[in-house]
């Protein structure tokens, strides 16, 4: 069931937005596909993750919020209205706060309110050491819902090579995600190059996203993957060579 959030004002201001229709600003078209008012992650998507209309936005998924935020916030929305459930207006109170939006109608309490304004505070380059060495599971979910956008890093993976961004100390678990679609992708489309090449450019794209919002990417470990790949690949030159041998 999807959630909304809503452009909040009156007057003239207000009324010139809905007239006009949503834009995604080229910094976030890399992180959308758009499909009319539908935005999906990715082309495999079976379901968008929003819609959009001129003053309202229609998310299906909390961690697209912090996104979207800046997607209305890109397009001169200052304040908004949510209406869902209490996870999801708690939430979009916390990304809208992060990125300096007004959230009408909605009372924080004191435990939403303090994670809001601690996370303004580390943004704003006020470092807390001792509460990073002691985060709780429910702190994290708190930074993640409202991370600190690292378009910088996002860009570096899309720019460097693989073989870059796995020497990249910053970048070498992300690129794990890559290669483990490289892995899945030869398993899967064995013999389309093109097929295989589509399917990594849209997991990295994933990872991309996914640094550019500030998320934590965790290492996969797909070396034992890789290796039986290695020694299948092996095996079928062997057979065809002998095969080649065979037939003279």
């Amino acid at each position: 069931m999807a959630e909304n959030v809503e452009a909040a004002g009156a007057g003239k201001e207000s009324e010139g937005r809905r007239r006009r229709p949503m834009e995604v600003p080229a910094e976030l078209d890399s992180r959308f596909l758009r499909v009319g008012d539908k935005l999906y992650r990715s082309a495999h998507d079976k379901q968008p993750v929003a819609t959009i209309t001129p003053d309202r936005i229609k998310a299906k998924d909390r961690e697209s919020l912090p996104d979207l935020i800046r997607l209305a916030k890109e397009n001169g929305w200052t304040a908004i209205k949510v209406s869902g459930d209490a996870e999801f207006q708690r939430a979009a109170y916390l990304a809208a706060s992060a990125q300096g939006i007004k959230v009408d109608g909605y009372k924080p309490d004191d435990k939403t309110k303090a994670a809001a304004e601690r996370e303004q505070a580390r943004q704003g380059g006020v470092p807390d050491n001792q509460a990073r060495s002691t985060r709780t599971a429910n702190q994290v979910r708190d930074t993640r819902e409202q991370a600190e956008p690292r378009t910088d890093l996002a860009e570096r993976f899309r720019r460097q090579t693989d073989v870059q961004n796995a020497k990249d100390p910053e970048l070498r678990k992300a690129q794990s995600h890559v290669a483990l679609a490289m892995a899945v992708a030869a398993e899967r489309f064995p013999n389309d190059h093109e097929k295989r090449r589509e399917f990594v450019a849209e997991r990295k794209e994933e990872v991309a996203a996914r640094l550019g919002r500030g998320e934590a990417v965790a290492g996969i470990e797909v070396k034992a993957r890789q290796e039986q790949r290695v020694r299948e690949m092996a095996q079928d030159q062997i057979l065809q060579k002998s095969r080649t041998i065979g037939g003279r």
